[in-house]
């Protein structure tokens, strides 16, 4: 048995049942990583992630040159209802390395996608497993499409939006791209919890 498989067994015998989107994933090249919903203590998981990311990642994520987050930005961050804000973490050793997040409006079935990867683990298929877990949920929910904003030299980001559907609908204005996914049934490759 995996470590991770370890982990999927003792979170399965706690006292409530593991959450949705709970399990482990395997990467493209064979790593295997705990995936879980974000809970309030992740605060100080996320903060140090935050340390560990390059100051591109940061700018690419935040659209800002952010030296630290905020309390309250990590608060906000770690805070989500589980329904119209989700968020999933991959862990490693007890550190989140990843983070795939939507975030539902008040407008329509989309929600707006958020990513961040930390750099050490960037180009190995984890933004991508992160998001098409993350789809399933939403499509669970109700939700048809994640929409994105990404900027001009983003290329990674644009790349990513077409693995988790080929149908992602990119218009570039302004030095950015505004981006919708669709997340029908047919277009999202379905995970499975293992």
């Amino acid at each position: 048995m995996s470590a991770c498989e370890e982990l999927l067994q003792s979170v399965a015998l706690g006292s409530a049942p593991p959450r949705p989107g709970t399990g482990c994933v395997g990467l493209p090249d064979g790593t295997e990583l705990f995936v879980r919903p974000i809970e309030p203590g992740d605060v100080c998981r996320l903060r140090r992630m935050f340390d560990r990311l390059s100051p591109l990642s940061i700018y690419y994520r935040f659209f800002a040159p952010l030296r630290a987050p905020r309390a309250h930005m990590l608060e906000r961050l770690a805070h989500v209802d589980h329904e119209r804000r989700e968020a999933l973490v991959a862990l490693v050793d007890d550190e989140i390395v990843g983070v795939a997040r939507y975030e539902g409006g008040d407008d329509g079935p989309s929600a707006e996608l958020a990513v961040t990867v930390e750099d050490a683990w960037q180009g190995r298929g984890l933004g991508a497993v992160l998001s098409r877990r993350l789809a399933n949920l939403a499509v669970d929910r109700g939700f048809d499409g994640f929409t994105a904003t990404v900027l001009g030299e983003n290329r990674v980001a644009l790349h990513l939006m077409r693995k988790i559907s080929p149908l992602a609908d990119v218009r570039f204005a302004s030095g950015q791209y505004g981006v919708y996914v669709p997340l029908r049934i047919d277009t999202v490759e379905r995970s499975r919890v293992r």
